[in-house]
């Protein structure tokens, strides 16, 4: 979302340059590109709302630079256009800051993914694999798990194993499991991969693929307890994309 925010706030700061002189009401945007502008800045606000929540502070300011006149009646000032620019920056910026805050667990809860390696992960900064939808999918397994969403923590680690591959050199993860390092090396890395590939992959696809039954059993927290094979797998791709978790 962060990147469509940044796409709008870029083309309403374009709009600036579409200003043109008046004698009578000084600089003024033509209609055509102040219906471009109400577009944007309503987009805007939609996109910021669904990441902060209805009551944030840059919606007002989006409303007040639409609601603004300048040369035309309803048309939008030269202020306010740069102003909605910049709140729709200022938003990205508390998203983006609202992301890399750890998620809030129930007291006393203890977290699935360690804190160290989600952090390391951030770390990675650019590079050539964009490590953003992991870093949620931690975060979210984190807040499953902190509040017994079993089946939903397990298939959220099925995610991870679908999309981590491509940083260990393979297009699925069952090459992974299989190949990684050669048949001989790092046994111990295998072992914990095979678990994953075999036993979680397993236990996923029940909640993702059964049909209603007259009977069902739910998993326990037991069951989907994958956390140390995943932490082997993080600190693997950490290990190799060349950055340290905070210990």
């Amino acid at each position: 979302m962060t990147e469509e925010l940044t796409k709008i706030a870029d083309e309403i700061a374009d709009l600036l340059g579409y200003f043109v002189a008046s004698k009578m009401s000084g600089r003024i945007l033509p209609s055509k590109h102040s219906s471009t502008f109400t577009a944007l800045a309503v987009e805007a606000r939609t996109i910021i709302e669904e990441e902060l929540g209805l009551a944030n502070n840059y919606s007002l300011p989006l409303i007040r630079a639409v609601s603004s006149s300048g040369g035309f009646v309803g048309g939008p000032s030269y202020a306010a256009v740069e102003e909605a620019s910049k709140v729709a920056r200022a938003a990205i910026r508390t998203i983006e800051r609202k992301r890399t805050r750890p998620a809030a667990l129930p007291p006393g809860a203890r977290p699935y993914v360690d804190p160290a390696r989600i952090s390391a992960l951030q770390a990675m900064g650019k590079g050539p694999w964009d490590f953003a939808r992991l870093v949620e999918l931690c975060r979210e397994i984190n807040v499953a798990a902190a509040n017994r969403c079993h089946m939903s923590t397990a298939m959220l680690l099925r995610t991870i194993l679908n999309h981590v591959p491509p940083v260990l050199g393979f297009n699925t993860f069952e090459e992974v499991a299989n190949s990684y390092g050669g048949a001989k090396s790092q046994k111990s890395f295998k072992a914990s991969m095979q678990r994953l590939q075999g036993s979680l992959r397993n236990i996923a696809d029940m909640p993702l693929h059964s049909l209603i039954r007259s009977r069902e059993d739910v998993p326990t927290a037991v069951q989907v307890d994958f956390a140390a094979d995943l932490d082997v797998l993080l600190g693997e791709m950490i290990r190799k994309c060349g950055a340290r978790p905070d210990m």
